[in-house]
């Protein structure tokens, strides 16, 4: 009995507290309860909006992903058919040099003076002005006389200006691209002597296999293959 006494005379006080309300006090509690309303849903809607922009940013990040995978794809799509076409290159030009025309020669050095060459040790046979001082940092070779067009008709056709491939020297020392620009004494054959700068060492070998270069795109490569041999 005395609970329900206490929740009616709680149902009471509200019902008076309710009847002593004034116009004006139901005034300032809308306007409390349309302020509070308004907070909410402004908080409501700057979270709304906050997670719109970390959706936006987590796209744009994978946006940036994607483009930066799709160039990497592109980039690799170009360097394996650069790399299929260059490897074909480098096929042709293997079965090129190694199956084709070449002569067995033995191999000197030679330097740019008097004893050695003429009265003008820094002109080569075919007019090219070098520096003596270095010399060797031309790649010039002379060739024996049976060697060069200009001199016989056994079929070498390599004239003053062609680029040859030597090969076979020990320790691929003397390996390389080298560019024929003077001539030996007619005294010998089938022989190479390459310009050196006065002071380097001379040499002797035998049987050096020697190949003119015909291709551009050998020649390219040849350069490259020996440039970073030498880099090594």
């Amino acid at each position: 009995m005395k609970q329900f006494d206490k929740i009616k005379y709680n149902v009471i006080k509200i019902k008076t507290w309710y009847d002593n309300l004034t116009n004006v006090h139901i005034m300032k509690l809308s306007i409390v309860l349309l302020i509070m309303g308004c907070f909410l849903f402004m908080g409501t809607a700057e979270q709304i909006r906050w997670k719109g922009h970390l959706k936006q940013t987590q796209i744009n990040r994978l946006t940036e992903q994607i483009d930066q995978l799709t160039s990497m794809i592109d980039q690799q799509d170009t360097l394996l058919s650069e790399y299929v076409e260059r490897q074909q290159i480098t096929n042709d030009f293997v079965r090129d040099i190694f199956t084709s025309n070449y002569s067995l020669n033995s191999l000197t050095g030679y330097h740019p003076v008097v004893e050695q060459c003429d009265a003008t040790p820094d002109i080569t046979a075919d007019g090219t002005k070098i520096d003596i001082d270095r010399a060797g940092d031309y790649k010039y070779v002379a060739l024996s006389r049976d060697l060069l067009t200009h001199f016989n008709s056994r079929g070498m056709r390599i004239n003053y200006g062609d680029y040859v491939l030597i090969k076979g020297t020990p320790k691929a020392s003397y390996d390389g691209i080298y560019q024929v620009r003077d001539t030996m004494n007619e005294r010998h054959t089938e022989w190479i002597d390459i310009l050196l700068t006065p002071g380097d060492q001379s040499f002797y070998y035998k049987n050096i296999l020697m190949q003119k270069i015909v291709n551009e795109e050998y020649l390219a490569i040849l350069r490259e293959i020996y440039t970073n041999q030498s880099e090594v």
